[in-house]
């Protein structure tokens, strides 16, 4: 009895496991009108982010130039083409995934002081990916 007992806690612990692995601590957050995404630290996080890029028209990634290094932390601000800010946020890892109304817009990431500016233009639900790189600091 004591034997069954413990199958049958074994197997319900491993049919459970894949529904952990598929939960992420990754959620969604909503400014104004914009829902967004950001993580990608560690390698489930990574996967979990991977698919939710479908989900989203704009997909930002920063990293260190010529490393392959990826940063997180970094400041984000989104401008539509008024000028109106309609995302402000820092990343929690390395991507960052927005759902934007069709337009353009003009973006700015701010990595301790050091400011890249790109534009971006939504076409719908297409998908517009954008790389952000910095220099390697001189040490």
């Amino acid at each position: 009895m004591k034997q069954l007992y413990w199958v049958l806690i074994l197997s319900c612990n491993l049919f459970g496991l894949p529904a952990l692995a598929e939960q992420s601590s990754i959620k969604p957050q909503t400014q104004g009108e914009v829902v967004f995404v950001s993580g990608g630290i560690g390698e489930d996080e990574q996967h979990a982010m991977q698919a939710m890029r479908g989900d989203y028209n704009l997909n930002l990634l920063f990293s260190i130039q010529g490393t392959g290094e990826y940063l997180s932390d970094v400041k984000v601000q989104v401008a539509d083409s008024t000028g109106n800010t309609v995302l402000e946020s820092v990343s929690d890892g390395p991507m960052l995934f927005a759902k934007l109304k069709p337009g353009r817009y003009a973006i700015a990431v701010d990595r301790e002081g050091q400011v890249v500016h790109k534009k971006a233009t939504i076409k719908g639900t297409k998908r517009t990916s954008l790389i952000f790189t910095w220099p390697q600091n001189e040490e």
